[in-house]
């Protein structure tokens, strides 16, 4: 940095001094929206995001925030310029939620203000907050069933803030007098930083602050360009799955990522990836760009983010209209689920082949939305609807040398907050909670075991409508090196002890009729494991039993640990992890030109086995399998029988060699990729796991054995 600084003419002294001023600047913008927000999605859970950009929208300074947002502001930011670049004065505000324009779902909306000196555009202002509702046919907006842009709330570009337009906004949402709230605090931390800009150009003057804000951010790509020029030069290739695109797209739909390396610089090129979907599975180029962010920076560059320099060392490129650059008027209310579950498995599944050892296990895909809201029954001066916004977090994916993390938001998402604390829910909303606890066996089994994911509960008390909007309900995420997957989501209506079908596919509801007495119940998974799971010592596995994380029928199926009395029996323990090693199965690689696809839309990776493989395996027609990495990602294929072949040959085709690192003749480990507790979900996918009796015995005692 001294060196850099020097040729610039500042000192590293003073470099850092400015960086201090500007990011202090956007920790009182965040503290100010905290403080500030009547609404609780900003007090108690922290969704918002505040920056200090540079005149082209390049971030500058954030905080510990959702990182997720930091491309809707740049993406703001550069339609800002495009749309009233010739037209912007001191003071104005611009509101935007529209996904083309700015990212995001529209609950997720935008503030941003220019900022003068001695006439000239200098910077921006942004702070970016979900807001609880912003109209559509279901209170919170967060619609699992929308099948257009249009069911998912009220859309507005980019416009400069009046107050005409506030009104006219605050006309459409169920909570007026929330939002209105939520945007006076957005307008009153930008005009807070702007006092503090004002400081520290007037102590440092402007043209030295304008220097040091370049340096800041090409530090930041100097970095991450050194660390790029030290991986393999090369082309390297990987494919994730969302398990559906929404209701009108049941089938999975496949997420393909080209990175190469080049000297310095990599490019992510999506091209192979599903067309965008009729339903929620899709995301905007804007959201592409902060998933591939947030993970490359991280992995590269870990110890911190503070502004978006990194990014100019990297080049992104996604078809138009596919599902992760989608064009209007597709839906984009599950773009976190996008980012979260296949973009970021995209991008692990790829640098896990340049940097082995140094990825995680996959995280857990799911944002989790859901909205349990209603109205009043009495005359209220304030809004006249109540509602709950929660996303409880699943456990963190392991690594080489730990065990996940237990029951929080991942490395991607700043200081969110595991979940709303009960005594808030329960002032402010017809609501008693009833449990909150990990879930036993939610982490994905390995030789480093994924963190668990929360088990949680809570009655309702008057009627309403429950959403969600999730995924990996159905298709379990990936491990890594040889790990397992978490345990699949669930989050549902129980009924009379039973749990209720509120939608055609898993995690995907809208406004489904809630009445006093129902709980609604989280099951929420884990992070994928790191590992061999039957390489865990059976010290570690005995010590996940007694601290509640893994039971006993886990310890056995998943890592051949059979306890006893609560000790290890080490006899029967050997024999067990004998007996599952010699039963593993494994495909001979033969050389095909091609990779496969199949399905409806031709989404789905076909794993083409002989009838008496398939047998061994134990898996028919359109079963999903998983072919084992030892050192990366798995890759997911659903299973077409082939009489022509023969004992454990099976056709690979060029990509799914490379990611193996399989040529012909080699031996690939084979296998379904559920566990102890997948296993059970997947035989009743309308049931809550545990299965059985236990639903009746739930109430009134309000446990979950």
């Amino acid at each position: 940095m001294s060196s850099v600084s020097k040729r610039a003419g500042i000192s590293a002294l003073t470099l850092e001094v400015i960086d201090a001023h500007i990011t202090y600047a956007v920790r009182e913008m965040r503290s100010t929206m905290i403080r500030m927000a009547y609404s609780p999605i900003v007090t108690e859970t922290h969704d918002l995001a505040c920056a200090i950009t540079d005149a082209n929208g390049e971030i500058v300074a954030m905080n510990d925030d959702l990182p997720m947002h930091m491309f809707d502001i740049r993406f703001a930011v550069a339609t800002a310029l495009r749309k009233y670049g010739h037209d912007l004065h001191e003071g104005d505000q611009f509101l935007v939620n529209d996904p083309w324009e700015c990212g995001s779902h529209l609950n997720d909306v935008s503030l941003i203000m220019p900022y003068f000196r001695d006439g000239e555009l200098f910077m921006w202002l942004a702070c970016t907050v979900h807001w609880g509702d912003v109209g559509g046919p279901v209170p919170g907006s967060v619609n699992g069933a929308a099948t257009d842009v249009f069911q998912e709330g009220v859309r507005f570009p980019l416009t400069r803030v009046s107050p005409e337009l506030l009104e006219i906004l605050l006309a459409n949402f169920r909570q007026p007098f929330e939002i209105k709230g939520v945007f006076a605090a957005q307008s009153t931390c930008m005009k807070l930083a702007t006092r503090r800009l004002e400081e520290t150009c007037q102590h440092f003057g402007t043209d030295v602050v304008n220097r040091a804000v370049e340096i800041l951010l090409e530090n930041e790509a100097h970095r991450a360009r050194t660390r790029i020029s030290q991986l393999k030069d090369g082309v390297y290739y990987y494919e994730d799955y969302m398990e559906n695109g929404g209701v009108l797209q049941p089938e999975p739909v496949r997420i393909s990522c080209t990175m190469t390396v080049a000297g310095d610089h990599l490019t992510f090129d999506f091209e192979g990836t599903s067309p965008q979907n009729p339903g929620v599975g899709n995301c905007t180029i804007s959201d592409t760009h902060s998933a591939v962010f947030e993970s490359v920076d991280t992995f590269l560059s870990p110890g911190g983010v503070s502004n978006s320099g990194a990014s100019r060392a990297w080049t992104i490129k996604a078809p138009q209209g596919c599902a992760v650059n989608t064009s209007f008027p597709a839906p984009n209310g599950a773009y976190a689920n996008v980012m979260f579950g296949a973009i970021h498995g995209c991008v692990i599944g790829c640098l896990a082949q340049v940097m082995p050892g140094e990825l995680p296990g996959f995280t857990p895909g799911s944002s989790n939305n859901m909205n349990v809201a209603g109205a009043w029954d009495d005359k209220r001066e304030g809004d006249q609807y109540w509602l709950l916004y929660e996303y409880p977090p699943g456990g963190w994916g392991a690594t080489k040398d730990n065990d996940g993390s237990l029951m929080c938001w991942q490395w991607y998402l700043g200081d969110v907050p595991c979940l709303m604390p009960a005594e808030r829910i329960e002032a402010l909303n017809p609501i008693r909670v009833q449990f909150n606890e990990l879930y036993l066996d939610s982490g994905g089994p390995g030789r480093k075991r994924g963190g668990l994911g929360v088990r949680r509960a809570f009655e309702v008390l008057k009627p309403g409508e429950f959403t969600i909007l999730g995924s990996d309900a159905i298709l379990p995420r990936p491990g890594i090196a040889g790990g397992f997957g978490g345990a699949l989501n669930w989050v549902g209506i129980i009924r009379d002890g039973k749990p209720l079908k509120t939608a055609e596919l898993p995690l995907k509801t809208g406004g489904f009729k809630v009445v006093p007495g129902d709980i609604v119940l989280y099951l929420i998974a884990g992070g994928g494991g790191y590992g061999d799971p039957l390489e865990r010592t059976t010290g570690e596995v005995l010590a996940d039993f007694h601290d509640g994380y893994v039971s006993a029928d886990g310890a056995r199926e998943d890592y051949g640990v059979v306890i006893t009395d609560g000790a290890v029996d080490d006899v029967a323990t050997g024999d067990l992890r004998r007996s599952m090693l010699a039963s593993r199965r494994y495909v001979e690689v033969l050389e095909a030109d091609d990779d496969e696809y199949a399905g409806t839309v031709g989404s789905k990776r076909v794993a083409r086995l002989s009838p008496d493989l398939a047998r061994r395996i134990g898996v028919t027609d359109d079963d999903l399998v998983e072919y084992v990495n030892p050192i990366g990602g798995h890759i997911r294929a659903w299973v077409t029988i082939d009489d022509t072949l023969e004992g454990d040959a099976s056709p690979m085709g060029p990509k799914l060699r490379s990611i193996l690192g399989a040529t012909s003749g080699s031996r690939v480990h084979v296998r379904q990729p559920f566990t102890c507790v997948t296993r059970h979900q997947v035989n009743d996918m309308t049931a809550v796991p545990p299965l059985g009796s236990l639903f009746v015995d739930l109430f009134p005692a309000m446990r979950l054995s």
